[in-house]
């Protein structure tokens, strides 16, 4: 599936990825900020659905959809404005655009509309193999499995004028998932104006602010695609979660007993297996397109994709260098390396899989000024 989003709004037009990645199977999202660029990119793509702001700095929306309409006289169309004036609901019905929406907008009305635009629709079989989608997981929007209450969400929303980042930190602290895709938002171009990278959910919060983090974490507990129906990969992801909550604990405790920085060491702890959820939540995404996995299927996926997936998006999802660089400490310590907060992640990943008797673990606990009942104190 096909989406073209056309909005200088960066943070709706990222919000509107994550509603539309948690509704559609493995869509390829095309964003843009100015209709230049959306007219553009229909040499080479031809959208099954089109979403675009009214007034963009270039232009309008419409000359999108008159592009558009002269090359698909029924692909759905959902217009985004700040003004709702009856002068532009009559243009919008001529040109055929299904949906019109003002801004500001809720995550869970939007999510209505595009599902009363582009009704969900059970597949006879998955159009590819399972090693195919892994393949090409990282050109999609993969989320990795969450279990978040739509509930808890909309009871914080409630409380958004009374809620802080550090509030927030608190509350979703254990959740990769959410830390993942708010890192990623908060690491775009436009976010970035000091130029220096986002490494933690606090930091994530209090860029995009309070509402806008509230926006997203709703999005994301609305997602139908990447919730786990199969109790095997539920099973599975209770267990990788559980070690990334292990890790991001007893690294911040390390952390704060040798004067390194907690917080980094805990986000690396609680990221390091995104290449094994994403494994998971490609293989419910096959699953529910009506393919077939033994576990066994599961298992060979896990141990052939979790590294390189895991990998590709951290980049793809726009971590900062120093957050990989700890993640991948964990698995390996570089020859020769001396920064206190990779032995640190290295060294806490060993006694997490109950290594402290090896040299390695030996040695590197040494290096910290703790042994191994001081660390897991």
């Amino acid at each position: 599936m096909e989406v073209l989003i056309l909005d200088a709004d960066v943070p709706i037009s990222e919000l509107m990825e994550t509603l539309v990645s948690g509704l559609f199977s493995r869509p390829r999202i095309h964003s843009y900020r100015s209709v230049a660029d959306a007219r553009a990119s229909l040499d080479g793509i031809r959208p099954d659905l089109v979403i675009t702001e009214w007034d963009l700095p270039d232009g309008q929306g419409l000359d999108l959809v008159r592009a558009v309409r002269r090359l698909d006289r029924d692909v759905p169309v959902l217009m985004l404005s700040h003004r709702a004036d009856r002068d532009r609901v009559v243009m919008a019905a001529k040109y055929r655009i299904q949906g019109f929406v003002p801004k500001p907008f809720s995550a869970n009305a939007m999510q209505q509309r595009l599902q009363a635009l582009l009704p969900q629709h059970r597949a006879a079989g998955p159009e590819q193999s399972f090693e195919a989608m892994l393949r090409k997981a990282s050109e999609t929007q993969v989320y990795l499995p969450m279990e978040m209450d739509p509930a808890s969400v909309m009871a914080l929303i409630e409380q958004a004028d009374f809620l802080s980042a550090a509030d927030l930190f608190r509350e979703w602290r254990n959740e990769a998932a959410l830390t993942a895709r708010l890192l990623d938002v908060a690491n775009s171009s436009a976010f970035r104006r000091s130029g220096e990278p986002c490494g933690s959910l606090q930091e994530a919060v209090r860029l995009l602010g309070v509402r806008m983090s509230l926006n997203h974490a709703l999005a994301l507990s609305l997602d139908i695609t990447h919730r786990l129906s199969d109790p095997y990969l539920r099973k599975l992801s209770e267990e990788h979660t559980g070690k990334c909550y292990e890790l991001a604990e007893l690294a911040a405790s390390m952390a704060a007993k040798t004067g390194v920085e907690p917080v980094p060491c805990y986000t690396a702890g609680l990221l390091h297996r995104i290449g094994e959820l994403a494994v998971i939540s490609t293989a419910q995404q096959f699953i529910a397109a009506n393919g077939a996995l033994e576990n066994d299927d599961v298992d060979l996926a896990l141990h052939q994709w979790s590294g390189p997936l895991g990998n590709v998006l951290k980049v793809a999802w726009r971590l900062p260098l120093p957050l990989r660089n700890l993640i991948g400490a964990a698995y390996l310590l570089p020859r020769g390396s001396s920064e206190r907060d990779r032995v640190l992640m290295r060294t806490a990943w060993l006694l997490c899989n109950n290594l402290e008797t090896g040299e390695e673990c030996s040695r590197l606990l040494a290096r910290l000024g703790l042994d191994a009942a001081g660390a897991r104190a």
